[in-house]
Parts: C-alpha cells; sequence; structure tokens
C-alpha cells in the first residue's frame, strides 16, 4: 500500500502543470512562515505595547475580510493563474516597499507595519480563492484529495516551523531579512506562475451539476446555471449554497469548527495557567495541535482511498466534541490526556478539512468553486475571531460554552451527514 501511495504522488509530480505550481507554492509557503511572528515582535520593538499589534492584527485580517468576497469573483471570472499573478505582485510590493523602510534611515513606524499587512492581507484575499479553483484543473480528479493533502501539508509544516525560524532570523540577521527572504519567496512563485501560464491547459469540467437535493421551489440547480453564469457578486455565491443543501450545511458545521478553534485559542491558555500548572502546560497542548494537524495531512495523503464527506463531517464533529469534553474534565485528567485530545481534535480537523476541499471540488460546478471557496475561507475567518470574543466574554463560564458549542456541533452534524453524497459528480 505504501510502495502504491509513493508511486501515485510521484506521478503527480511528472505532471508538469501541478509540477510547477507546487515548487511555488513550497517556496512561497516557507517564506511566508516566519512573517507573522516577525510581525508580531516589530510591532512590539516599534510601540513597545501590545496595542500596536492589535492594529496590525486588524489591518491583516480587516483587508482578507472585506476583500475575500472580490477574490472568489475575480477568480470565477477570470483566468486563475493571472489572478494568483496579480496577488503575489501585491504581496511582493507590500513586503519589499516595508523591507526597504526598514534598511533606509527612516523609523519605522507602526502605520508602516499596519499598511504592509494591509496589502498582504488583500493579496492572500485574492490569491487564496485563485488556488482552491486552480487545483481540480491542475490534477485528475483521483488524485485531487492526495494533491489538497500534499498542499495541507506544507501549511503544517510552515505552521511548525515559523516560530522557530521567526525567533533565530530575528536574534541574527534581523527583520529586514526575514523580510528580504519573503520577497524572494514571492518572486520564486511569481517566477513558476509565469510559467505556468504557457503550460496551463485547464482541465475544466463543463458540465453541469444537479442540487444536492430538489429545491422547494421547484427550479432546478441547472436552470438557475444561466443566471448564476452572468452574476459574479459574492451574495451570488450564497446563492449556489442554498442550491446545494449540502454545501450550506457542511459550511455552517465548519463555522462552528472554526469557533471551536478560535475558543480554544483563548480558553487554553487561560485553562492551562488556572488549572494545568502554567504555561508551560499551554506549550504542550499547543504543540500537541501541531503535531496532531501534521499527521492529519500525512494520513490522508497516505492512503489511496477517497473518504466521503459523509463520513468525515461525522469523524470531525467528534474529535471537537472530545477536545471539549476533556477540557470540561480538566480537573480529573492528566495533562497528557488533554494533550491527547487536542492532537486527535487537530488531526481530524486537518483530515477532514481536506476530504470537505476535495469533496466540493469535484462536485460543486467548476464555473462556481472560486465563489464558493470564498465563501468558505470568509466563514472561516469570521468563524475563528468570534470564537475568541466568545473566549473573552465568558472566561467564568467557559463549562457552560463549551456544552453549547458541542451541542451546536452535533445539531449540525445530522444534516450535514445525511445530505452528503446527494449530488452528482461532474463529468468532463
Amino acid at each position: 500500500m505504501l510502495t502504491a501511495t509513493l508511486k501515485d504522488q510521484a506521478a503527480m509530480f511528472r505532471e508538469r502543470r501541478f509540477a510547477t505550481f507546487f515548487t511555488g507554492h513550497v517556496v512561497s509557503r516557507l517564506g511566508d512562515a516566519p512573517v507573522p511572528v516577525a510581525f508580531a515582535l516589530a510591532a512590539y520593538q516599534v510601540s513597545h505595547s501590545a496595542a500596536a499589534l492589535t492594529w496590525v492584527l486588524l489591518s491583516l485580517w480587516g483587508a482578507r475580510f472585506f476583500l475575500v468576497a472580490t477574490g472568489g469573483r475575480l477568480a470565477d471570472r477570470y483566468d486563475r493563474v493571472k489572478v494568483m499573478i496579480g496577488a503575489d505582485l501585491l504581496r511582493l510590493l507590500a513586503q519589499g516597499a516595508l523591507a526597504v523602510i526598514v534598511v533606509s534611515p527612516l523609523a519605522l513606524q507602526s502605520w508602516h507595519l499596519c499598511l504592509s499587512a494591509a496589502l498582504y492581507g488583500a493579496g492572500t484575499a485574492l490569491y487564496n480563492p485563485a488556488q482552491i479553483g486552480l487545483t481540480p484543473e491542475l490534477v485528475a480528479e483521483d488524485r485531487l484529495q492526495r494533491a489538497n493533502g500534499l498542499l495541507s501539508l506544507v501549511a503544517d509544516v510552515g505552521f511548525l516551523l515559523g516560530p522557530v525560524l521567526a525567533g533565530v532570523l530575528m536574534s541574527t540577521v534581523g527583520f529586514s531579512w526575514i523580510l528580504w527572504l519573503d520577497v524572494a519567496s514571492f518572486a520564486v512563485n511569481l517566477v513558476c506562475l509565469l510559467r505556468l501560464v504557457r503550460l496551463h491547459t485547464p482541465l475544466r469540467r463543463t458540465a453541469p451539476f444537479q442540487a444536492a437535493a430538489p429545491s422547494t421551489s421547484g427550479t432546478s440547480a441547472d436552470d438557475a446555471a444561466p443566471a448564476a453564469d452572468t452574476d459574479h457578486r459574492f451574495r451570488a455565491g450564497f446563492a449556489v449554497m442554498a442550491r446545494y443543501p449540502w454545501f450550506s450545511f457542511g459550511m455552517a458545521l465548519w463555522f462552528v469548527v472554526s469557533l471551536g478553534i478560535g475558543l480554544t485559542a483563548v480558553a487554553g491558555p487561560v485553562i492551562a495557567v488556572e488549572s494545568l500548572g502554567g504555561a508551560g502546560a499551554w506549550s504542550v497542548l499547543a504543540t500537541c495541535l501541531a503535531i496532531g494537524s501534521l499527521l492529519g495531512s500525512l494520513a490522508v495523503m497516505s492512503t489511496t482511498k477517497h473518504h466521503p464527506w459523509k463520513a468525515a463531517s461525522v469523524v470531525v464533529t467528534l474529535g471537537a466534541v472530545l477536545q471539549f469534553v476533556a477540557l470540561t474534565l480538566r480537573d480529573e485528567l492528566p495533562t497528557a490526556v488533554l494533550g491527547a485530545s487536542f492532537a486527535l481534535c487537530a488531526l481530524t480537523t486537518a483530515a477532514c478539512g481536506i476530504v470537505w476541499d476535495t469533496a466540493y471540488q469535484s462536485e460543486i460546478p467548476e464555473r462556481y468553486i472560486s465563489r464558493l471557496g470564498s465563501v468558505d475561507n470568509f466563514v472561516n475567518a469570521a468563524g475563528i475571531p468570534a470564537g475568541m470574543l466568545l473566549g473573552g466574554l465568558f472566561a467564568d463560564h467557559y463549562d457552560t460554552v463549551f456544552l453549547g458549542v458541542s451541542v451546536l456541533l452535533v445539531l449540525l452534524c445530522v444534516p450535514a451527514a445525511r445530505l452528503a453524497g446527494h449530488g452528482k459528480k461532474a463529468t468532463a
């Protein structure tokens, strides 16, 4: 089985289009890895307060939040590779201009970091939906899940290496070199994308899909397709969602999963300090999250079987609920058991996230993929900060919040699992 898996991975890289795209993606991700921590350290060094870091984060996520709709619309309307090129040029400009300021006689100020973060966030909002729609064009459908697993694995490795690289580089060569390395990584990715323009022959699906369930109005997805084809507004993505109930309930489930991630990011450190012996316990739990996510990506890549979203929706729910149960019983459980629950939750979230991406890339009409991908990004981008806000507002009632989120997950899992797999797949 392992030999077959390795052969299949090698076969993907013999496809020049995917190999070219993946090479640029890996280099760009590694260049991005130390940037978040480095920005946080630089913001604090400039202002000596947490306020600057807050404004930098708001600039980054605000731009991503407000432009994610535009990203999906552009990627469905125009050539996705060219949209990605434009987005990377914007991110290169953001990091390059800031790097010039850092090495110049000008004093680095907080607003410089905020402006760079906003441009960087805007570029990311344009880039990600295009990439989501491009991946099914570069690999055959039977290899799509493994391709998504590879992309997820790169993200997990970057997440693990990022803080370490940032700490080493900030203490040795400084902030400017981190920016220049990121600029260089964007340049490499741009070269790969420009080459991909010449190689790119889209494997775009042309046949329309049937809706996942009959419409209550009696209008099928295909009947409404011409109108949706000409409507590239972000709200058209939500209109498409209404015709694919399995996607709508799946998206609602992922919103609550993301909300749980944000809640854990706030509640976890508080619980570690108050109940588990201090900040060291949170370091252990955070490491378990990172390792679990990495193992989840590897698990999906190592199998030749395509797992259905119907089963994955149940698995991701179980993983999240078990983590919240363990957190509720924190006073009776050893830290090792809590760590195992964190690793399991991260593993199921990463693995089922890959299955989810593959499901809608395979079963949603190609002409809608980037818009629905932007809705996916939008919902997840909203879910995590909403969970953080929930964790901050109800710090004295975590057990009640954990119970409420768990119940909501189970309630959404039932229709998500029941409706999954009702739609017909595309034909070439």
